[in-house]
Parts: C-alpha cells; structure tokens; sequence
C-alpha cells in the first residue's frame, strides 16, 4: 500500500496494483481499477516513485521468503510515460497519463 493524501488533508493508503491510470490536469487525479477517482495532493512524479518503491520492496520480500538472496538494482527500470490528447472519460476534456513498463506492459495489468 502507498501513502495518498486527498486534497481535504484526509491521509488514506491505496493498493498501486489496483491504480488504473494517474492523471494530472490540473489536479491530480487517481482512477482506480473498479472506478473510483480521488483527487491526491501528490504529484505524479511523487506517486509514480511511491509506486516504483513499493514494488522493488515487494520484490525483496518476495525474495527473501523463498530463501533467495535478493539484490537492489543500481539503477531503476526506466519506464515510458504515454500522453493522451483525450481522457478515457468523453465529458471531462482532460488529457491522461498512463504508465507503461519497458517491453509495453502496463504495471499492474493481468497478463494472458
């Protein structure tokens, strides 16, 4: 879980693997998987690396559980940052980001 504040100072946590797509138009807005949306104090840039820790200590959890030495990278994955000119939601104008990882998976995406 990471840490979000909502913009009434209200501190709350959201699972990164259930955050659909961040946008940033003026406020930031959260979209959650099943549709709810929470206008956060933190940027993108602040969420994305909240998200970014969050995973690489699942990973060395994950790790160390099955008895594996886990080592931290020197260098974070390099993700890419796709920009809509439209939102996912036709009323609201607003331009949309989506976080894609190397390869063009989206994190927290159900793989086939």
């Amino acid at each position: 879980m990471i840490a979000v504040t909502c913009r009434n100072g209200e501190h709350f946590s959201v699972d990164p693997e259930s955050i659909e797509r961040i946008e940033t138009s003026p406020d930031t807005v959260v979209h959650l998987v099943d549709g709810t949306k929470y206008v956060v104090s933190e940027g993108f840039d602040h969420l994305l690396r909240s998200i970014q820790d969050h995973r690489a200590i699942l990973l060395v959890a994950q790790q160390q559980l099955y008895g594996g030495i886990a080592k931290v990278a020197d260098h974070r994955a390099d993700l890419r940052v796709e920009r809509r000119s439209r939102s996912r939601d036709e009323d609201s104008g607003h331009r949309s980001v989506d976080v894609v990882a190397p390869g063009g998976a989206r994190p927290g995406a159900d793989e086939d």
